[in-house]
Formats: structure tokens, sequence, C-alpha cells
């Protein structure tokens, strides 16, 4: 359950830019008053008030993935990840959105990267390496409701490899936020079962 609220909480706080993300966390979690985060921070204590309540608002409105219906989702998603493994170019440039950010979390026990990659460009070069990568031709993908969401389960053999969450908005792929941590996968794997 903590594992659960924290990865929420994680999610939410992505949409933050790093100094409202700073801010936020300091007067939140630690109660520090706007003046020592303005201190702290390197800004006018009236720029820490403006960018709390900009994170705050953020979090308190949060988006809406779900604009097509759950059938046309999963095609969607299926497109995806057919265009992904096969090295389809065409087929990624348009289900990727201009503003697309892919997320790993390898929690620090495997490899994966280390910051969001942004842009279209990026995240299309970012998905088919890894669709070109030679034991990406030995995985099974498997649908599945991931968190309310469609999503896939990579398998390797009966290992589970990872999972992967595109996220929807208006009709393309504006996220692809995929856990790959060994711990993650561990207790995933046991609901599965």
């Amino acid at each position: 359950m903590r594992e659960s609220v924290s990865l929420a909480l994680l999610t939410l706080m992505e949409r933050l830019t790093p100094a409202e993300r700073a801010v936020f966390v300091l007067r939140e979690a630690f109660g520090h008053s706007h003046r020592e985060i303005a201190e702290a921070v390197g800004i006018e204590e009236a720029h820490s008030r403006q960018l709390h309540r900009r994170a705050r608002d953020q979090l308190s409105h949060p988006r809406r993935h779900f604009d097509v219906d759950d059938a046309q989702r999963k095609k969607i998603v299926e497109r995806f990840f057919a265009a992904t493994f096969e090295g389809d170019v065409a087929g990624l440039e348009q289900l990727l959105a201009d503003d697309v950010v892919a997320w790993a979390d390898g929690g620090g026990q495997v490899t994966a990267a280390r910051r969001p990659i942004t842009g279209h460009e990026k995240v299309l070069r970012y998905l088919l390496g890894l669709g070109s990568r030679p034991e990406a031709a030995r995985v099974r993908v498997g649908f599945a409701e991931v968190n309310g969401e469609s999503g896939a389960v990579v398998f390797a053999g009966r290992a589970l490899l990872a999972i992967v969450v595109p996220e929807i908005h208006e009709g393309r792929v504006s996220a692809v936020r995929t856990v790959i941590n060994p711990g993650k996968l561990a207790f995933a794997a046991g609901q599965l079962a």
C-alpha cells in the first residue's frame, strides 16, 4: 500500500517544475516558512509563495487521461507496442504526441534512463532503440489493466521484465511509464499469479 501511495505521489509530482516541486516539498512536508524556503532555494519570498500556490493548483486539478473509450485505448496501446517492437517508425511517429514524455523506474537496481525523456524525436529514438535490442525478439507482451489504464506486462519466459503504461490524450500517446524495478516487479508478479 505504501509503495502504491508513494508511486502515485511521485507521478503527481512529475507534473511540477523542479522549482515548484522543491518549494512544495519544503513547505508541505517540512513546514518551512516562505522566507526559509526562499533563502534555501535562492529566490525571493514572493516567488516562493507563487511557486507554492502554482504547485498546489497543479496537484489539485488532475489531468484527465481517459479522453477515449476503453476499446479505443486498447487499440492505441496495441498499435503502440506493435510499432515499437516491429521498428515501425511511421507508426510510432503518428502515435506519439509532440510533447510526449517517457519515464523508466529501475529503482537504482537495473539500468534505466535516469531522467525523463522528453519530446517526440527523443522518445521515438528511445522506443526504437528498445524495440531493436536482441532480447526484444524473445519477449512476450500481454495486455492488462494497470492502475485503471490499459497497459502491458512484458515477459521473458515466465519472468516479468517490465510493466509499461502508455497514457493516451486526444488519441495519441502523451506519456510512457515503465517499471523495471525488480522489487516492484516481484510484487506485481505475485499479484498476477
